[in-house]
């Protein structure tokens, strides 16, 4: 949003001053515009110049016919920069005495959208677009002209190294993958590590009970009265 600020002073030096005090306190240049008799040649280009500095439609006769008697018109356009630009602006303006023009709208808020335009660069419409007939290019895929096809019908490989070898016979000898059946024991005949000191299996296929005593008795369960699962 932009916050349209207006005053009018006796004089132009004074609406300079004000300006530049204005443009010190960080507000840009472009923003600020000073209006005073010698700005136009005549009442409606003087009008047209505020029209262009957003002055408010309501406030453009009054402002005009004071300007034309030789007072100074100010008018900025307070936007982000700096922050709390318009507070600043306001408080820079009331330290020097306005002329009193009546009930006119010289404060408001202008809503800031884009303008539309036909093209980025207004005076050139296309500017990425190169004329064809200072090139003679007649649209012909840019492939073609470079010798390679768009699209090639590639056979399947099982490995990106021409002739089908694989980058791990440089360092490994044995083949990464294997097709033999698989077996429960990595030791030849199918022996385990755990036979050469327990002579037990480490599996047992048996049903599996609920005390380790023979006969599935529990002792200590029966002569506590506590259920062995709860």
């Amino acid at each position: 949003m932009t916050t349209v600020i207006t005053r009018l002073f006796e004089d132009e030096e004074t609406a300079r001053y004000v300006a530049e005090k204005i443009v010190f306190l960080g507000v840009p240049g472009r923003a600020v515009s000073v209006i005073t008799k010698d700005s136009a040649a005549d009442a409606d280009a003087l009008k047209s110049k505020m029209t262009r500095a957003q002055v408010h439609e309501s406030a453009i006769d009054t402002y005009a016919k004071h300007v034309q008697q030789g007072k100074a018109l100010v008018a900025v356009r307070a936007t982000y920069k700096p922050l709390m630009a318009a507070t600043k602006v306001r408080e820079s303006m009331a330290k020097r005495d306005t002329v009193d023009v009546g009930d006119v709208v010289d404060d408001y808020y202008m809503a800031d959208g884009p303008e539309p335009t036909p093209s980025v660069l207004k005076e050139h419409p296309h500017f990425l677009t190169v004329r064809i007939d200072k090139t003679g290019y007649e649209g012909a895929p840019i492939s073609r002209g470079l010798g390679i096809r768009l699209l090639s019908a590639r056979k399947k490989r099982d490995s990106a190294i021409r002739g089908g070898g694989f980058k791990s016979r440089v360092f490994w000898p044995m083949p990464l993958l294997s097709t033999k059946p698989r077996k429960s024991s990595v030791i030849s005949g199918g022996r385990f590590v755990s036979q050469s000191f327990w002579p037990m299996p480490l599996l047992s296929r048996k049903p599996r009970s609920n005390s380790v005593i023979r006969g599935g008795d529990l002792p200590l369960s029966r002569a506590l009265g506590w259920p062995p699962v709860s």
